[in-house]
C-alpha cells in the first residue's frame, strides 16, 4: 500500500541522503521553509536528485544559509551552470537564488520570493510577502513540479497542482500555460530536459485514448490517498476544472513504469 506517509518517508530519506545531513534540520531552522520542485518530484519518481530547491521567507533564508554554511560546510556560489540560468531567467516573482555546493558537489538552492520589495504600504509588507510565497508554490508551469514537503506537526508531502503526485508516480506531466511562471522559452527548455529523462508530456497525447499504455507495464491498484492530512493547495484556476468532490484518486486508467 502506497500512502502519503510512506511517500513522505521515502522523500525525506532520499533528500537527506543527497544533502548528506538529516532533512529535518532544514525545517528546524525557522518557519516558512518548504522543499519543493525537482528533488521531491524525482524522489517520488525514483530518479536521481540533481539539486534541492528550498523556498524560504527572508528571515528563514538567512538562518538556513548560516546553518548550511557554518554547520554543513556548503559554500555560496554564483549560479553554477547554464541550466540554472535558464531555469530562473526572467522570473520577476523571485530574487536571484542563493546557490550552495559542498565538497561532494551536492547543490542546495535557497529561493526567496520578491513580493516584499514591491510598492506596498509597510503594514501590508508581511501579508504581501506571504502571499508571494504561496503563489510561487501554486503557480508551477509543469504539473509534476507541483509537489513539496513542509513541516507542520510532522513533515508532510503536499501537492500544489492538481494530480501532481500522481503525475510523479507515472512520470507524466502537463504544461500549465495559465501559470504566472509560464514562459514559453523557459518551459520548453524544462520540458525537453524531462523528456530526455523518460517523462511523457500528457499534452502531446491529449487526443490518444491509451496514451499511458506506451512503455507502461504495471497497473496501480494499491495506491491509497485517503489523506492523513489535507495534501492539496490547488490554485483557483484548477478548482474551476472538474475538481472531484472527495479526496480519493481515480486510478482506473493510470499506468506507470
Amino acid at each position: 500500500m502506497i500512502t502519503l506517509e510512506s511517500l513522505t518517508n521515502k522523500i525525506t530519506k532520499r533528500i537527506s541522503d543527497y544533502v548528506e545531513f538529516d532533512v529535518q534540520e532544514i525545517f528546524n531552522q525557522s518557519d516558512y521553509i518548504t522543499i519543493y520542485g525537482g528533488a521531491v518530484r524525482d524522489s517520488i519518481a525514483n530518479l536521481d536528485i540533481h539539486d534541492v530547491d528550498i523556498l524560504c521567507m527572508s528571515d528563514s533564508a538567512h538562518k538556513l544559509r548560516q546553518y548550511i554554511e557554518n554547520e554543513q560546510g556548503y559554500e555560496l556560489l554564483d549560479l553554477y551552470d547554464q541550466d540554472s540560468l535558464n531555469m530562473y531567467k526572467g522570473i520577476s516573482q523571485i530574487l536571484e537564488p542563493w546557490t550552495f555546493m559542498n565538497k561532494n558537489r551536492r547543490i542546495i538552492q535557497i529561493i526567496r520570493p520578491s513580493g516584499y520589495i514591491q510598492n506596498t504600504y509597510q503594514k501590508d509588507l508581511d501579508s504581501a510577502y506571504i502571499d508571494s510565497y504561496t503563489k510561487l508554490l501554486k503557480n508551477v508551469d509543469i504539473s509534476a513540479c507541483g509537489v513539496f514537503i513542509e513541516l507542520k506537526d510532522k513533515i508532510m508531502l503536499k501537492e500544489s497542482c492538481k494530480n501532481a503526485i500522481l503525475h510523479c508516480l507515472s512520470k507524466t506531466f502537463e504544461i500549465n500555460k495559465w501559470s504566472s511562471l509560464y514562459n514559453s522559452e523557459r518551459t520548453t527548455f524544462r520540458e525537453y530536459k524531462l523528456g530526455n529523462r523518460g517523462w511523457v508530456s500528457l499534452s502531446s497525447y491529449i487526443d490518444t485514448k491509451n496514451f499511458l499504455l506506451t512503455n507502461r507495464s504495471l497497473k496501480l491498484n494499491n495506491l491509497e490517498f485517503q489523506p492523513e492530512y489535507d495534501y492539496k493547495i490547488w490554485t483557483e484556476d484548477e478548482y474551476k476544472h472538474n475538481v472531484p468532490a472527495n479526496d480519493s484518486i481515480d486510478l482506473s486508467d493510470v499506468f506507470f513504469l
